[in-house]
């Protein structure tokens, strides 16, 4: 009997150890990524994740939850429990949906709260390499000579690269005609194919037709030369205001814990620092970003506002 009551007394306590510890363990975060695996917000979410876990131990579990342009996951993570273990990757997309959207069920400009950069990107203007446009500044000349003759590809009306695009129609004083494709590596193909006369593209999709020989970049769009393309001049370098990255971060839904939010950019920026993860990051021609929440908060609101009134005046039009 007694053998017994020292066994059954083991046997709880071992249930109360382990209780305890599930209550203090901390739980997986997990991360929603609104693009499909393998494409830039999903590598930049892996590399940051899996270089915390290395320095931390601490899990996460990375869900794709692709569609309709970002909407799907952003809603899904604007709408959960603000208990610090739900972020949402967001990028240029996010900000311009205030302006491409008049109604969605989740407010953009407060629902999810900014967390951590992880790394901002170019722009690329990319021509075909037997194209007879050398430099920004003869693309420029071609485009006003002929108003509406140019045109460019992006991944679809509404898209990140269509609002760019625009953005450098307005800022160069042309006229580029736009030509929606289904993504990116389509209007890629269809460049390569001398089907279109350029795209605006991120530096990840830029890279391998440039390295590959079956393109050439005209322009950045960052206020320095890139070092994944450094022969490649920026839009400035060239007299033109073309001044806009691709970026890439984390945020929680509104009323997650401040704590929850700042150890997380905390997280960030010692991954950021590992030379390896920069060298990663270098691979995809991005550059590491460490802004503070408050700093990443005041750079989404000022984004929402320009790409606002950007797609107002250029008058696009995505179905709801």
């Amino acid at each position: 009997m007694k053998t017994l009551r020292a066994a059954l007394l083991a046997l709880a306590l071992g249930l109360l150890a382990f209780a305890a510890s599930a209550q203090t363990a901390p739980r997986a975060l997990r991360i929603l990524v609104p693009f499909s695996a393998g494409g830039a917000s999903d590598t930049y979410t892996r590399i940051a994740a899996l270089k915390i876990s290395e320095q931390t131990g601490k899990t996460f579990v990375v869900e794709n939850r692709t569609g309709a342009g970002g909407r799907i996951a952003w809603e899904a993570a604007a709408k959960s429990a603000p208990d610090g273990t739900t972020a949402a990757l967001i990028d240029a997309t996010y900000p311009m949906l205030a302006g491409l959207y008049d109604k969605l069920p989740w407010d953009v400009a407060g629902d999810l709260v900014p967390s951590a950069m992880i790394a901002q990107t170019p722009f690329v203007i990319v021509v075909n390499a037997g194209s007879k446009l050398e430099s920004l500044t003869a693309l420029i000349a071609e485009a006003r000579a002929r108003p509406g003759k140019l045109n460019f590809g992006s991944a679809g009306v509404g898209s990140v690269i269509h609002v760019v695009s625009e953005l450098f129609n307005a800022n160069a004083r042309v006229n580029l005609t736009h030509i929606p494709y289904k993504g990116m590596s389509d209007a890629s193909v269809a460049l390569q194919a001398g089907q279109i006369d350029l795209i605006i593209a991120a530096s990840p999709t830029a890279l391998g037709p440039i390295r590959g020989g079956k393109a050439r970049g005209l322009a950045v769009s960052t206020a320095q030369r890139s070092a994944a393309f450094p022969g490649v001049p920026t839009a400035l370098e060239q007299g033109v205001d073309y001044l806009v990255a691709n970026w890439f971060g984390f945020a929680f839904p509104k009323g997650t814990p401040k704590e929850a939010i700042d150890t997380l950019r905390e997280d960030v920026v010692r991954a950021l620092a590992a030379p390896d993860v920069r060298e990663k990051l270098a691979a995809q021609g991005a550059e590491p970003s460490s802004f503070t929440p408050g700093e990443f908060a005041r750079f989404l609101k000022e984004d929402t506002r320009r790409w606002t009134e950007l797609i107002r005046a250029s008058g696009i039009k995505v179905e709801p």
